[in-house]
């Protein structure tokens, strides 16, 4: 029997247009007064996290950061789980000598080492990765009201922000040209204690090798006193990855990367299709 149904957001509980479904939002209520517990596990911050929850009248603990962050249903830092200050710093070199821009995530909000103008254009870029219908001028105009670029902190002196006691808990990075973040993705992976993970082709993920979501959300299920099978897991790229080796009761999105569907139990319908949804129903029909 499922008690717990943990489900990542973007390609999977987000659709197309970035927002939950009202039919997906109700089928979470409906899982919740069977006693099903429902929780977000996702690579991104709270603060944008936070809006889908209250917009939706929904209570969900949440898995962030990939795991580097767990919060409980009123927002609480349960647990965090930081990268190593010498590791991050080795990290930031070896992006800079690339000149690729990163978004570092960290205890006091999302950093950059990169100037006001940079990281416009990198929001740029995303928001058309995103949002292939958008103009060049429309994308420009929305990339400058986006939290991701609005709330960014930006970094005037490198050693300062590395000395100041700040804890750094992820790093993402976009850029158009794939061979060049596959090549960071190998050269970063093999730090010592580093975990690296994708939600799309073209960016990357770097946490500590222990926060990932498969390896926190069986920390979480374990305190909650459930089985691994009392587990459902729903997923579609390779930050989910750790989720589905950990949990049998796994669901490949419809949208899925082949590598997460190869290993899935289950496979259900697309993101913009109410995968989610008809995932949930499955499970209620079965209990």
């Amino acid at each position: 029997m499922i008690k717990l149904i943990a489900s990542d957001m973007d390609g999977t509980l987000l659709n197309a247009k970035h927002a939950i479904d009202k039919a997906t939002v109700e089928a979470i209520k409906a899982a919740e007064k069977t006693g099903i517990t429902f929780a977000i596990t996702t690579g991104r911050e709270y603060d944008s996290v936070k809006d889908h929850l209250l917009g939706n009248d929904l209570n969900c603990q949440c898995i962030l950061m990939n795991g580097a962050e767990y919060r409980d249903e009123s927002g609480n830092i349960l647990e965090e789980i930081n990268i190593e200050l010498e590791t991050a710093t080795e990290i930031i070199k070896i992006l800079q000598k690339e000149k690729v821009s990163a978004r570092i995530f960290t205890s006091k909000g999302i950093y950059t080492t990169d100037t006001r103008e940079e990281a416009l254009k990198e929001m740029l870029y995303r928001t058309l990765s995103f949002n292939p219908e958008f103009t060049e001028d429309e994308a420009l105009e929305f990339a400058k009201t986006q939290p991701f670029f609005t709330q960014l902190n930006y970094i005037k002196d490198l050693k300062e922000f590395l000395n100041s006691g700040i804890e750094i808990r992820k790093f993402v990075a976009f850029h158009k040209n794939i061979e060049l973040i596959n090549k960071l993705k190998k050269i970063i992976g093999e730090l010592n204690g580093i975990a690296v993970s994708s939600s799309f082709k073209d960016n990357m993920e770097i946490t500590h090798i222990t926060a990932q979501k498969g390896i926190i959300l069986a920390k979480v299920s374990e305190k909650m006193g459930l089985k691994r099978d009392e587990v459902l897991v729903l997923g579609d790229s390779f930050n989910d990855y750790s989720m589905f080796t950990e949990f049998t009761e796994s669901v490949a999105m419809g949208n899925a990367i082949p590598e997460i569907k190869k290993i899935a139990k289950y496979i259900t319908d697309t993101n913009d299709n109410l995968g989610v949804a008809k995932a949930i129903y499955k499970v209620l029909e079965k209990q």
